[in-house]
């Protein structure tokens, strides 16, 4: 038989976070390459204990870092991850997410080991990065692209991107996470109604325009304005935050993060779920709504335009209030176009899947056998 091939996954904060899309993204791929004979899947991200600590969940093996070492901030704690698994786990292949990560694919070869990069989003290009932040998330990306053994994107528009510059990527698109057990009582004790709220889930960073959302709902009718739900934490400018809580209307309920099981209930009896950021590589949150059949509601950035397949009921012109105040008008006064959009984005989900993303990104380790 021959031998099972060690893959390692590095660049999120753990497989029990769920930060973001790229937490979310390496799970799941780990989870479903379990399934493959061959490999023997890794995940490396941040601890609480005091020494690098080994354990294994769902068949994948950890590598949780030190507490001191998350202390000193994700780039040192990658660093250090990645050290420790060249040295003691001596993995096939490495696969390191986003741009900031790439980086360290030039240890990655240095040491032999196949090394992907895998990029998510086109970070440099997000807002709030300026100077030195922006020249190494470029850095990163010239670095997946440039010395990485290969590189992935997760959307056709970054593959254009690429593509437009002469660079070669791999698309290998998200998968869908089917939703969890919902929470029975818990839309009773936020006093809300199935069918009843708009819901945005994800980051209150600037690019995701959580603000021109909260614009266009503080603008619907008052005595039909639905509540919207907002789903997510991790703001990292206080200032911003604030802003947001200024302009929300009193129909707006801040959660803060949430589990996935909230989330989950969440996003089962919402009456739209809405995306207004414009800086995506593919947003799992959108393909979650996606593959539990809700009508969705995204700004006509390339990424999500791709997913939708630029249906134009599904999409609003980005960073444009008035655009979309009205396509949330149109929504809310007609039930009937709800859920014929619905049905029509739940059939598009059928062309996503984590089970065939992890065989892709699993068929890339045997091609860098042997380095």
């Amino acid at each position: 038989m021959t031998q099972r091939l060690k893959v390692a996954w590095l660049g999120g904060r753990g497989y029990h976070s769920s930060y973001g899309g790229v937490e979310n993204a390496i799970r799941e791929l780990a989870k479903e390459s379990v399934r493959i004979p061959d490999i023997e899947p890794w995940v490396a991200g941040r601890g609480k204990g005091w020494w690098f600590q080994r354990t294994e969940q769902d068949g994948v093996h950890l590598l949780e870092a030190p507490k001191w070492l998350g202390r000193l901030g994700h780039a040192l704690c990658t660093l250090g991850l990645l050290l420790y698994t060249i040295v003691r786990i001596r993995p096939d292949t490495l696969f390191l997410f986003a741009s900031g990560p790439s980086l360290l694919s030039v240890i990655g070869r240095l040491f032999g080991a196949h090394t992907v990069a895998c990029l998510r989003a086109i970070d440099s290009q997000r807002d709030g990065w300026r100077g030195l932040n922006q020249k190494v998330l470029e850095l990163g990306e010239y670095v997946a692209t440039h010395i990485a053994h290969q590189c992935t994107v997760n959307s056709l528009a970054m593959q254009r991107y690429f593509a437009a510059r002469q660079l070669d990527t791999i698309y290998i698109p998200n998968g869908i996470t089917p939703l969890a057990e919902p929470i029975p009582g818990y839309l009773e004790r936020l006093g809300l109604e199935p069918e009843g709220y708009l819901l945005y889930a994800g980051r209150l960073d600037p690019v995701k325009r959580l603000d021109v959302l909260l614009q266009a709902h503080r603008q619907l009718p008052p005595e039909s304005r639905p509540k919207l739900v907002v789903a997510g934490g991790k703001c990292k400018s206080q200032e911003y935050q604030t802003k947001l809580e200024q302009m929300a209307s009193d129909d707006v309920l801040f959660l803060g993060h949430v589990g996935q099981r909230e989330l989950s209930t969440l996003m089962a009896s919402c009456s739209l779920f809405v995306l207004p950021s414009v800086l995506e590589g593919m947003s799992n949150s959108l393909l979650t709504a996606m593959g539990a059949g809700r009508p969705v509601l995204c700004a006509d950035v390339p990424e999500n335009a791709d997913v939708v397949a630029s249906d134009p009921r599904v999409l609003f012109e980005a960073d444009n209030v008035a655009d979309l105040l009205a396509q949330l008008q149109a929504h809310l006064d007609q039930a009937e176009r709800r859920v014929e959009v619905a049905k029509t984005i739940k059939s598009l989900s059928a062309n996503y899947s984590w089970r065939q993303s992890a065989a892709a990104f699993c068929q890339l380790a045997r091609e860098g056998r042997g380095g």
